[in-house]
This record gives C-alpha cells, sequence and structure tokens, in this order.
C-alpha cells in the first residue's frame, strides 16, 4: 500500500455559499474532506493529511500534514467563507508543504475543490501543472459548480501534471440530490492512487457515522465525536446565514424609514411654501381692492368734494394716541362729526393746520387746499345764518 502525504485545497470563497449542493457548495467540501482524511489515515496509520483555505485576504495553511483526524476535523471548522479562490498560490504553498514533510519517503498529492469561476489563464495553469511533474507531487481535482466554465482550463492543468496516470480530473454537474462525497467516492481518485478506498469503510457516504468515513463498528467513538463535529459545523453555518439575512432585512427596513422621512420633509416644505404664498397674494389683493375703493369713491367728485373726502377719511384712520396729541380722543371725535356742532372744528385754523400736516404728501400752503377750506367755512357760515333766520321766523 502506498505511503502518502496530502494536503487538501478547500475553495472558501464566496461563491461557496450557492446552494446548488446541499447543504451549501462549501460544507459539501467539509464532508468531504472528512471522508477522504478519515479514509487516508485509517489505510495506514502514517499517512498525512494536512488543510489549505485558498480565499480570503491569501492561501492559509490551516494544518500543515498530519495524521490525527481529530485536528484535521478542528481545523475545517476554522475557516470561514470569504473573498477569492487565488488558485496559482494556493498549489505552490501545497507544494513547498508537501517539500517539507516529515517523511521524505511518503508520496506527495494534492488534492484540490474548485467550486468557484476561474480567472487564472489557461497558460498560468499549464505551467503550474508542469512544475508539479517536475517535483514528482499528483494532483486531483474535483470540480463542481462552475463544472462548464472551468472544465477546459482544469484539464489542461491535469494534462501537464500528469505522469503514468497519476493525476485525475473530476467534474461533477450540479444536479438534485447528488451527494458531493458520494461522487468523490466513486472516482478514480481513490481506485488509482489507494486501491480502491472507498468500497470498504462506511459502505458509500452516508453508510455511517461521521460522513461514511469511519467504520462504527472499528472505532464508534471516533465515529460519534466526527458525526457531532459534523452537526455543530451544520449548526454553525445556519446560523451565520440567519444572521446575514437578518442584518439585510434592518438595513433594508431603515433605508426605507429613511426615505420615508425625507418624503414627508419634502410634503411639509412645499405646504409651507404653497401657504405663504397664498397669503401674500391675499394680502396684495386685500391692499389693491382698498385702494380700488377710495379711487372709485373719489371719481366723480369736484376737487373741493374730494377734499373733504380726504381729510374725513385721514380722520377715521388716525389712532387714539394721534387723536390724543390733538387734545381729543377718537370716541369723542365721533361724536363731534355726528353733532352738528362738528362743523366748528372746521373753524379752527390751529386744528386744521396740524390736521393737515399729519396727512403725507400734502402741503398747508397750498392754493388750492385754502382756497377749499375758506369755500367750506363759508359754506358752513351761509348755513349757520340760515339756520337763524328760521329760527327767528
Amino acid at each position: 500500500m502506498v505511503l502518502e502525504a496530502c494536503v487538501i485545497l478547500i475553495d472558501n470563497s464566496d461563491h461557496s455559499r450557492n446552494g446548488d449542493f446541499a447543504p451549501n457548495r462549501f460544507l459539501s467540501q467539509i464532508d468531504s474532506i472528512s471522508f477522504i482524511a478519515g479514509t487516508k489515515i485509517q489505510q495506514n496509520r502514517v499517512n498525512t493529511v494536512g488543510i489549505l483555505s485558498m480565499s480570503g485576504r491569501r492561501p492559509n495553511l490551516v494544518l500543515a500534514p498530519t495524521n490525527d483526524v481529530g485536528q484535521v476535523l478542528i481545523a475545517t471548522n476554522k475557516i470561514q467563507i470569504e473573498g477569492k479562490m487565488d488558485l496559482i498560490s494556493s498549489i505552490e504553498i501545497a507544494q513547498l508543504s508537501l517539500k517539507h514533510r516529515s517523511n521524505k519517503e511518503h508520496a506527495q498529492r494534492i488534492i484540490m475543490f474548485v467550486a468557484s469561476p476561474l480567472e487564472e489563464k489557461k497558460e498560468d495553469l499549464e505551467k503550474i501543472g508542469s512544475q508539479l511533474r517536475k517535483a514528482s507531487i499528483s494532483i486531483d481535482v474535483i470540480n463542481f459548480g462552475e463544472t462548464e466554465r472551468n472544465e477546459e482550463k482544469l484539464s489542461s492543468l491535469i494534462d501537464n501534471a500528469n505522469s503514468g496516470d497519476n493525476c485525475h480530473l473530476l467534474s461533477v454537474p450540479t444536479s438534485t440530490g447528488i451527494i458531493l462525497a458520494d461522487q468523490i467516492q466513486g472516482s478514480g481518485i481513490f481506485s488509482s492512487s489507494s486501491g480502491g478506498m472507498g468500497g470498504d469503510y462506511g459502505g458509500g457516504y452516508g453508510g455511517g457515522y461521521g460522513g461514511g468515513m469511519v467504520d462504527p463498528n472499528v472505532d464508534p467513538e471516533l465515529a460519534m465525536v466526527l458525526q457531532m463535529s459534523l452537526e455543530e459545523e451544520r449548526q454553525r453555518q445556519s446560523r451565520l446565514q440567519q444572521e446575514n439575512n437578518n442584518e439585510n432585512k434592518n438595513k433594508n427596513k431603515e433605508t426605507e424609514t429613511d426615505q420615508e422621512q425625507k418624503e414627508e420633509e419634502k410634503k411639509m416644505a412645499l405646504e409651507e411654501t404653497e401657504k405663504g404664498s397664498q397669503n401674500s397674494n391675499q394680502n396684495e389683493s386685500i391692499d389693491q381692492e382698498g385702494e380700488g375703493d377710495m379711487f372709485s369713491q373719489l371719481e366723480g367728485l369736484t376737487e373741493e368734494e374730494q377734499m373733504e373726502l380726504i381729510m374725513k377719511m385721514s380722520l377715521e384712520e388716525m389712532g387714539n394716541e394721534e387723536f390724543e396729541q390733538l387734545g381729543m380722543t377718537k370716541e369723542e371725535e365721533e361724536e363731534k362729526e355726528k353733532d352738528p356742532e362738528v362743523q366748528n372744528a372746521l373753524q379752527d385754523e390751529d386744528l386744521v393746520d396740524s390736521i393737515l400736516l399729519s396727512l403725507p404728501g400734502v402741503d398747508p400752503e397750498n392754493e388750492e387746499i385754502t382756497e377749499t377750506i375758506k369755500n367750506i367755512k363759508n359754506e358752513d357760515n351761509d348755513k349757520e345764518e340760515k339756520d337763524k333766520e328760521k329760527e327767528n321766523d
């Protein structure tokens, strides 16, 4: 049986969140890694398995090659989904890790999962494949999720790395009910390198504890530990997914409420501007109506009648303070207007002059104004004489 040091490369990019493989692409890899690592170490206790994550800020060797299955499970549980996959750098780090393996007699192998669309050029993949062949490193690639898109590039990688049929490409199409670990177990990845590893360990994926990687009849305690670890990982991933969904919902609600508040503020501002414009229009119309009424009253009157009307209107508009300055209240002035003796006020020159001075734009020394006042006085005197004659008669 071949002694082997193996590094498993996991695609933990954002594309691995896709749920076309149950429960998703990432957890399908986790289950398959548990199966592969457990099977290789059960075949020979000196075989070693390492774990490398290919995505994130940079590829990371999570676990150096070891023969402790428990360490493999712990390492896979630490890996997070993030970023984009860097395939070339990941292969180079895995190659360096195998170069420093503890037992130089072990054959070197890389098993790589690819669940993302490849951005690397075909020429670069052919070059890295040639380097692996020169270093006597075998490589197996599990291509799933983006099968058709990556098929040509990955085939070029395998063809340049292959030496004596020691490299394999497994393309798993997306289909309902397909379990990735089952496809790996029945492929040439195990049959060529390990003499048919899959058939005697758990009777297929899901046939025993730990995803079929451990026979419960041989080691029930280890099988139970593996099963519990897998369940914890599934629960953790489901919690993270639920938290992300809740955060997205809360963000959407906050943006909706902010938009509603902004719309309400805009509506209120528009209403206020409309009200202000309406009030200003009303005030302008009232002023125009008042001016129109005054001009309509002056039409058809003589200059003397117009002067008399203007003086009366000015007296009505004067406030109590103006009348107090003249030595009378507004109520007294109204009573005098009703009384026939109110005309006597026109005989008081000082009072008339003070009223004329209070009117804006009126010159008391104007000849027309003085003549108008004299005529009014003469008319009043004529009325008084006629009244006296009637009393004497």
